[in-house]
């Protein structure tokens, strides 16, 4: 089992969605978040720096996330952190940068109520049978 790493913040985009090469949803944003500490000099509280990530959500989770969250909203987020580098097409040199491949995200209950309800599954493009065929038996049928 891969080590969780759960993570609080604020989104700081709107999620967005894409299909792979194979079909496949991935949805993207990226949060932020940041603590509060106590001051002695000030005597007050002041805020951290705040930590960026970026966040991988796939199938239906990623569904889920589109229907329900916009930039702005606190969230909690559990995933797989990973490393990704890369070399940037337009000459940038060498990229890099930490994701969380979300497992689970939700609202922060802290800062809202939520109401719940089941996302709608997309069904199998299979036909369905007529309904002459469907529970017509035959009384050679039945008694066979």
């Amino acid at each position: 089992m891969d080590p969780q790493f759960p993570m609080v913040g604020r989104l700081t985009n709107d999620p967005t969605q894409q299909a792979t090469a194979n079909g496949l949803k991935v949805t993207r944003f990226r949060m932020a978040a940041n603590g509060r500490r106590y001051d002695r000099a000030s005597g007050d509280w002041v805020s951290t720096d705040p930590v960026y990530m970026s966040v991988v959500c796939w199938r239906q989770l990623g569904d889920n996330v589109m229907q329900t969250l916009a930039r702005g909203d606190a969230v909690i987020v559990v995933g797989r952190l990973t490393y990704r580098e890369w070399d940037d097409p337009n000459g940038g040199g060498r990229q890099h940068r930490y994701e969380l491949h979300a497992t689970a995200v939700g609202p922060d209950l802290s800062r809202y109520v939520a109401s719940l309800s089941r996302p709608l599954r997309e069904l199998p493009e299979e036909p369905v049978p007529a309904q002459a065929d469907v529970g017509v038996v035959s009384e050679a049928t039945a008694a066979a």
